[in-house]
């Protein structure tokens, strides 16, 4: 008898294990909770639903607007505004700012036509700013009349483009009140122009006091949206606020004084490298509110249905707690390695049931242990479950059987410059491909060796024609393998390359290990040269030796090529050369690059002039030597 680390970690005295596991009463809270769960949940996920639904119908909506919004501006006339608002960029004094956009806006409440003249006294500015609650204490006259003149200058070339401005302004806000009559309320639309270096603000539909002016440029980190811009790397389109942010559970909101913001926005290239970009913002308070709403409704939910499931079990447990406490004590000498221990049976007709099945369980497992204890030391866990079921024990034998060893090629060079975690995600995506295949074509997968499997034809389970499901499974997995690499390649992957190595031969096979691990494996000669062969691999092909080419010569694999005459390899151990012979699976030459820099070309591939033969395609003296054709057809 021995024991596992598990097991003997659990030998702590009763106290600890007691606190250790939860008490029945917190088992029937939990039960009912979970009953109360898969009623509630489907309305509660209906409930949750509802913010995303009001937040994907604002986001349609402004998305209907910015494309209408984009379709109002001539392209022509948009190139020269772009243009525009760049070069004010680069000479506007930045002390000015909010005196170029009175000036600028304030042009259109009093203008209809380019030679209009903006008439402006210190009072009547006065006045309106303190209207508009605007702060006029350091109010400066002179820098309005510098930042008039500023845009007078700047217009003075094309008046008629400070016309178009303002055409398009009354564009804007008409948009924005359109959509306001159909439902849609929103905040602002506005259209920002982005030359690769800076983006700045084009026009917008807002009121003359809340506008901007036309190359006041926008500062993405500032205001901590660099996503703004994300059309500089995926293209044209549409896009918004992030959806899933914080805790990425809940979307991005922009909140200031005025509120919480969401925006939607419309990116098109208008020239190289020059892009505008045609945005909106709608209030979002009320998805917001309408989210913490629910939330803290389910929360409360949640609470008072636990408070009423706690009383109620509270009562249920009372009534069946001794004999509960019996089994937890009969469980606790089991794990203690009691296996004498049997309890009374009363109580409930569940609880006696129950107490029978575990009387029952404790005398079973017992004899259970006894076999497990006596396989675990012979064998793995895989070929244990086996002989338990069915009764069989493996001891060391010499058996007839055919080896393979399989590895990628160039592995330590792809993945140097790979995370553990992405290594391991690659080569589990690999043998769950492969190891399938093994089992099957009635093979064994003994081991792992790295990134290498070994493979048992022939053992535990003695097969007659090991060497040709050996050869066949070979096949197939460089099949699967190049299919496999080719949706990688599409999904921008790595790949790797295989070498196969197979030879047959009596072999000695059993279990080898220690009390605390055993395996079945085998050892030998066979098992050695089966090694050496897939080290002498060409990448992407199949080496066999001259043991398995005699047992499988008269066998045609379909959709491949085997060398007719055999092939001379020096093997470290052995004094003559060995002869092998090469299979190819694929018109494909592969070799590996020496001056790779990336993991993507370390591998050559060149197309052969080979022709992968069909049965029907040899002569009749060609088939005479042939007694089987097998046709390797990938799950």
């Amino acid at each position: 008898m021995y024991f596992t680390t598990q097991e003997r970690s659990l030998e702590m005295d009763e106290k600890t294990a007691k606190k250790s596991r939860l008490s029945f009463r917190t088992q029937l809270v939990l039960f009912g909770l979970l009953l109360v769960l898969i009623v509630a949940l489907p309305p509660l996920i209906v409930e949750i639903q509802r913010p995303w639904e009001e937040l994907a119908n604002l986001i349609s909506q402004g998305k209907i607007v910015v494309s209408q919004v984009k379709s109002d501006f001539h392209p022509y006339q948009l190139k020269k505004m772009n243009e525009f608002a760049l070069r004010i960029n680069e000479s506007a004094d930045p002390e000015l700012e909010n005196y170029l956009v009175w000036t600028f806006n304030l042009w259109f409440e009093f203008c209809e036509h380019e030679t209009c003249i903006m008439v402006l006294t210190p009072e009547y500015m006065a006045k309106i700013l303190k209207a508009k609650g605007m702060e006029t204490k350091n109010f400066d006259f002179q820098k309005l009349l510098q930042a008039e003149d500023f845009w007078e200058k700047q217009f003075a070339s094309d008046p008629r483009l400070r016309i178009i401005f303002k055409e398009y302004k009354e564009k804007l806000s008409q948009a924005r009140l359109s959509a306001k009559a159909a439902g849609f309320d929103f905040n602002d639309t506005y259209v920002m122009t982005d030359n690769g270096q800076k983006l700045v603000f084009l026009l917008d539909g807002s009121d003359w006091w809340e506008s901007s002016y036309p190359g006041l440029e926008y500062d993405v980190i500032k205001n901590d949206c660099q996503y703004f811009r994300n059309y500089l790397k995926n293209g044209p389109g549409f896009d918004t606020n992030p959806v899933r942010y914080h805790l990425k559970i809940f979307p991005k909101f922009d909140t200031d004084k005025w509120g919480s913001w969401f925006s939607v926005w419309l990116a098109a290239e208008v020239n190289r490298g020059t892009w505008n970009n045609f945005a909106l913002d709608f209030d979002a308070s009320k998805v917001k509110k309408l989210m913490w709403t629910i939330g803290i409704f389910i929360l409360s939910t949640i609470a008072v249905i636990t408070l009423i499931i706690t009383l109620l079990t509270s009562r249920i447990s009372d009534l069946i707690s001794k004999p509960i406490k019996q089994l937890i004590a009969a469980a606790q000498e089991v794990i203690n390695s009691n296996y004498d221990i049997q309890v009374p049976e009363h109580g409930s007709l569940e609880i006696r049931n129950f107490i029978a099945i575990f009387n029952d369980m404790v005398v079973k497992l017992k004899g259970r242990l006894n076999l497990k204890n006596m396989l675990g030391k012979l064998l793995s866990k895989e070929l244990a479950e086996k002989v338990e079921k069915e009764g069989l024990i493996f001891e060391g034998e010499m058996v007839k059987a055919t080896l393979v060893f399989t590895d990628f090629a160039g592995f330590s060079t792809i993945t140097k410059n790979m995370g553990p975690q992405e290594i391991f995600q690659m080569l589990n995506e690999y043998f769950r491909e492969l190891i399938p295949i093994i089992k099957k074509w009635n093979g064994f997968p003994d081991k792992y060796i790295g990134d290498a499997i070994v493979a048992i034809f022939g053992a535990p389970v003695k097969l007659d024609n090991h060497a040709e499901l050996a050869v066949s499974c070979a096949i197939e997995m460089q099949l699967v393998l190049r299919r496999l690499n080719e949706v990688r390649q599409k999904e921008k992957k790595p790949v790797l390359e295989m070498r196969i190595g197979i030879n047959s031969g009596e072999v000695i096979v059993g279990a080898l290990g220690s009390d605390e691990k055993m395996d079945y494996t085998s050892i030998g000669e066979t098992t050695n040269l089966a090694q050496r062969m897939e080290a002498a691999c060409q990448i992407g092909d199949i080496l066999i030796s001259e043991n398995t080419f005699n047992q499988v010569q008269t066998i045609f694999f379909e959709n491949t090529d085997i060398d007719e005459h055999p092939q001379q390899f020096e093997v470290k151990g052995y004094s003559n050369t060995i002869a092998a012979y090469n299979i190819q699976v694929a018109n494909l030459k592969i070799s590996k690059n020496a001056q790779a820099i990336k993991s993507d070309d370390f591998y050559i591939m060149e197309i052969t002039d080979n022709h992968l033969k069909k049965f029907d395609a040899l002569t009749p003296e060609e088939k005479q030597r042939f007694s089987k054709v097998v046709k390797i057809t990938p799950a």
